[in-house]
């Protein structure tokens, strides 16, 4: 944060008040009373620790605060190279951008707002010589070197249905920035103190995406209370920016100025300490680990499923479930980042949907043995299920523990692979498709079960008595499977609900699967190479002559 508002402002005064007040003073968003009520409950004062902390430690958002931490540091690099452009400092700019963009993607699409503010702001702080020519080699360097992740598939992939707010993004967030453009345009930001020129275009553009949220429940990005953290490091740098003017103002004196540096920390001091003393509790390591509900959970699936059967869980429990055990989950973190769209839907219809009998239809469609389900005593933090008693009943209770049960779905058809006729598989048109749901559970509960299947990391070998149509096996396909049956390739496809699909015909025959990487990701990593290897040859041939 020092960094990158001393290169920002270009006043060390400016940057430590900056510093001072990202490490202490509360978050900007808690003008929410929902989200200052989550941050006081970290610590138990009546002002709170910055959001960040609670990300941090509550809802494990590891990833986005070191992307944060990142973002920063690029900042401060891209702004000394645009004032002093040089190989290096290119070199370093890129290094610090890709970082942010490798390690989290809400990061990444926050650096790229700091950026954007930066690009276009018109005042003292980013009125540089040939600005556009350095950010347009900087964003196209990012670009390259980031596709060595950031494939096709990937994006496409996260752009799926069931992503949260990702639909709206493509829309209303550039019609944001649009007006950002035309604020530069119409507001005297030449006026107002160094730096503060860019900081207004963050302060804006971060808060059209969590206002709307927050007030009328209107996303333009992807889960925009993530952007709290960017927030609060503009606010941050604004109080810093705001105090410097203010400081300089009172006295030309330098002991003056240093007094009154030192009262606004402690001041900073007298308001933050409380909170930060109030979560190191939280702050240390869990030495009751091992009695954990997701552990107990964990350890209790691992026992008693059997293969290809999986179990569905929500929260804070499908997190860590695979930190304690290597148990077969539908959801894992990601809903949006999966290829197939599908298990979004019956994740939202088994936690929230009115309909047991759909969310049934859903499990056993799935190969789901055993559902977790956590009530309102649980330690659960996300408490997804709107009505955790909605299964009461239709499913037996098998572990009933602090508020945590797990019910047992009886099975529908073998839980790793069926033969079926492909015309008993229709595509459902919705999540609550009634009649096409019916249809595909009904034509697995009649499959034909495989002689035999195995089932590896990204493979699969299964032994098939067919009278004809699709082996249907129960994982979800995408376009890296490949396969043969009895040694010859197939085409592959996805099901009714994107299960991997192979065409059999009648006869027993030995189908094999086996998943490699993906094309657009090999290529991106060539691309990224390929970068590297031309700016490393361009370096040694300006070199030698």
């Amino acid at each position: 944060m020092y960094l990158a508002a001393r290169e920002l402002t270009g006043s060390r005064r400016a940057a430590l008040l900056s510093a001072g007040a990202f490490l202490l003073l509360p978050s900007l968003t808690y003008v929410f009373p929902p989200i200052r009520t989550d941050g006081a409950g970290l610590s138990g004062t009546f002002v709170p620790p910055p959001w960040r902390l609670v990300a941090l430690v509550e809802y494990g958002e590891g990833p986005h605060v070191l992307s944060l931490s990142l973002a920063l540091l690029g900042v401060a690099a891209t702004l000394r190279y645009l004032r002093a452009p040089s190989a290096l400092r290119l070199a370093i700019a890129v290094i610090a951008l890709v970082a942010v963009a490798l390690t989290n993607l809400i990061g990444a699409l926050g650096v790229a707002i700091f950026i954007f503010g930066v690009a276009i702001a018109n005042g003292p702080a980013a009125s540089f010589t040939n600005k556009w020519s350095g950010l347009w080699k900087l964003g196209l360097l990012t670009v390259l070197f980031s596709l060595g992740w950031y494939s096709l598939g990937f994006m496409r992939a996260f752009s799926q249905p069931g992503g949260g707010d990702t639909a709206s993004f493509y829309l209303a967030l550039p019609i944001v920035a649009l007006v950002a453009v035309i604020a530069v345009a119409a507001l005297p930001l030449k006026r107002l103190p160094h730096g503060m020129d860019v900081v207004v275009l963050w302060l804006f553009v971060l808060s059209a995406i969590l206002v709307p949220k927050q007030l009328f429940g209107i996303g333009i990005a992807p889960q925009p209370i993530r952007y709290s953290l960017e927030l609060d490091a503009a606010f941050a740098i604004a109080v810093g920016i705001a105090l410097a003017w203010a400081i300089e103002r009172v006295s030309p004196r330098a002991t003056v100025r240093g007094a009154a540096v030192a009262l606004a920390t402690l001041a900073f001091v007298g308001i933050g300490l409380p909170s930060w003393l109030g979560v190191q509790a939280r702050l240390a390591p869990d030495l009751s680990w091992q009695t954990w509900s997701e552990r107990r959970v964990a350890l209790w699936l691992a026992g008693n499923l059997r293969p290809g059967e999986r179990a569905f869980l929500t929260g804070d429990h499908a997190f860590w479930l695979n930190v304690f055990a290597d148990v077969p989950q539908v959801r894992g973190g990601q809903d949006f980042a999966a290829v197939d769209p599908w298990p979004a839907h019956a994740a939202f219809q088994i936690s929230s949907g009115p309909d047991a009998a759909i969310s049934k239809i859903w499990l056993q469609a799935l190969a789901v043995r055993y559902l977790v389900v956590t009530g309102p005593s649980s330690s659960e933090i996300f408490h997804d299920f709107s009505n955790p008693a909605k299964f009461d009943g239709m499913f037996p209770v098998v572990f009933d523990e602090r508020g945590v049960r797990i019910y047992e779905v009886p099975l529908a058809g073998d839980p790793r692979s069926v033969v079926v006729a492909s015309a008993d598989l229709p595509t459902p048109t919705n999540g609550i498709d009634r009649p096409a749901l019916d249809s595909y559970l009904s034509a697995v509960a009649r499959g034909t079960a495989p002689v035999a299947a195995l089932s590896g990391l990204g493979s699969w070998r299964v032994e098939a008595q067919s009278a004809g149509g699709n082996l249907v096996v129960r994982q979800a396909y995408d376009s890296g499977w490949r396969g043969t049956v009895d040694g010859s390739g197939v085409v592959l496809a996805p099901d009714a609900l994107g299960m991997i699909s192979v065409p059999v015909s009648a006869g027993r025959h030995v189908v094999e699967l086996d998943h490699r990487a993906h094309l657009d990701f090999l290529a991106g990593i060539g691309i990224a190479a390929l970068t590297g290897l031309v700016l490393v040859g361009n370096a040694l041939r300006r070199r030698g002559s």
